[in-house]
């Protein structure tokens, strides 16, 4: 079914991408043949749709893919007869959402102050293109705060809701959420940076951030763990020991405040 015969009201959702849409086949083709694999994309097509039905209207955000592939790869495990185990696509999930970001870690290194100030500039901008698209899309992704730590380079930001896991929780499927939310730490990873998080709006009252440059100090004082669930979520080394990471938090640097 081509996407413009898809059943489905276009005044209040958007269509997946094409990189969703080559993930999704991808899978399929690895694990079905051709005939089976084709049927399947129709289902799964047709499951999309019937998702977006009970999906709040959210087509006029700026960036329709943090929205709406997320519900292709929903509809897709949804769809499939055979689950295969999620370990098994998160990269091919990973190059769906954040592929570029293989490129971009050959010229950008949060290590150096340059490429870090300028991280932090970056997350800022998004942070104020989401704040105004929730005034407009009161069920899009809602900031929590936005601060940049100059002197020590770090960035901190936070969402208080995310359509995702707003998704995830009503559908039970909280482990298939896990694809998109680990994707986050294999981006930074590609930039030369940590992401330390320690819960999302899955599992927690907001989704937090705290990147840094993977030489930063802050960076050794937390490990990755994986829940039950398939989330990666960032662990203290030491309880007991408050680090540096506490002095950051709430701090505005010179290039951000909070919001």
């Amino acid at each position: 079914m081509k996407e413009n015969e898809l059943p489905m009201d276009r005044t209040r959702h958007a269509v997946y991408t094409r990189n969703a849409k080559r993930c999704v086949q991808k899978l399929l083709s690895r694990y079905y043949d051709e005939g089976t694999a084709a049927r399947l994309w129709e289902k799964i097509q047709l499951q999309y749709c019937e998702f977006l039905k009970d999906e709040p209207a959210l087509a006029g955000v700026k960036v329709t893919v943090s929205s709406y592939d997320p519900i292709l790869i929903f509809a897709w495990y949804a769809v499939v007869p055979d689950k295969p185990p999620l370990g098994e696509v998160q990269q091919d999930i990973y190059k769906s959402f954040f592929g570029s970001f293989d490129a971009l870690g050959k010229i950008f290194d949060l290590n150096r102050k340059r490429d870090n100030r300028l991280a932090g500039w970056i997350f800022q901008k998004v942070s104020d293109l989401r704040v105004k698209e929730s005034e407009r899309f009161p069920a899009s992704f809602r900031m929590g705060s936005c601060t940049y730590d100059r002197e020590n380079g770090v960035v901190r930001y936070s969402y208080t809701r995310c359509p995702n896991a707003e998704f995830a929780k009503r559908h039970h499927m909280e482990d298939v959420l896990s694809l998109m939310c680990n994707c986050d730490h294999m981006a930074m990873r590609k930039l030369h940076a940590a992401l330390i998080r320690e819960g999302t709006c899955c599992t927690a009252s907001c989704c937090d951030y705290c990147i840094v440059g993977d030489k930063n100090p802050i960076a050794g004082e937390y490990e990755l763990v994986t829940r039950e669930n398939g989330l990666l979520v960032s662990v203290r080394r030491d309880a007991e020991h408050d680090g540096r990471l506490r002095k950051t938090k709430g701090t505005a640097g010179t290039d951000g405040g909070n919001r």
